[in-house]
């Protein structure tokens, strides 16, 4: 299936054969959603997925609470990848989290062969006006899935997707667990403040 850039890798940069980890309820329901200030601006992101391009997020804020996110791929190349994606954030304790949704790529509404739902994001300061960002690991999503530790769903095979379907009490507990923030994977990229 083709990944959706934004919600697969946070940015736009990647195919993949899978798609990632998403969630029937946004993370941080509990402690309210709300938008982050440290995030507003434009970034340029360093992927350590694809050390040859950068990307560029320009993090809106919006009066419903929702941040639209503009990511633009850099290069000169025509027809460069751009997205645009809506998120939410929210803080469980010392962790801070987004909630994404793409809403286009590359001018085209939502993919058709993508799973609807929030593509989970765990993100920290790392100095001064930089924040990494970390997407959540799918085998170590499916893993906790079919332990039971929350509920969800795995398609079958080796590429089914993974669908955390808890509710927002029990995920919010669950994501401000040590259990939770380990489903986070590898830094996936680091975010420079440019403005």
């Amino acid at each position: 299936m083709r990944i959706m850039p934004f919600l697969a890798a946070a940015a736009m940069l990647l195919l993949a054969a899978c798609y990632p980890p998403t969630m029937t309820h946004p993370v941080g329901t509990t402690a309210g959603l709300s938008n982050d200030p440290m995030l507003t601006g434009l970034w340029r992101g360093k992927m350590h997925n694809d050390e040859s391009h950068d990307v560029y997020f320009h993090f809106l804020p919006q009066s419903d609470g929702t941040i639209t996110v503009v990511m633009v791929q850099s290069g000169s190349e025509p027809d460069g990848d751009w997205s645009v994606a809506s998120i939410t954030t929210a803080t469980l304790g010392a962790n801070h989290f987004m909630n994404a949704q793409l809403l286009y790529d590359g001018g085209s509404a939502k993919d058709e062969d993508a799973q609807h739902g929030n593509v989970p994001l765990l993100y920290r300061a790392d100095g001064p006006n930089r924040i990494a960002l970390f997407l959540m690991d799918e085998d170590a999503a499916k893993a906790a899935i079919q332990a039971h530790d929350i509920s969800g769903t795995v398609e079958p095979g080796q590429f089914g997707d993974a669908v955390i379907t808890a509710g927002p009490k029990d995920l919010d507990a669950f994501m401000a667990s040590r259990k939770g923030i380990a489903l986070f994977g590898e830094r996936f990229a680091t975010l420079t403040k440019i403005e």
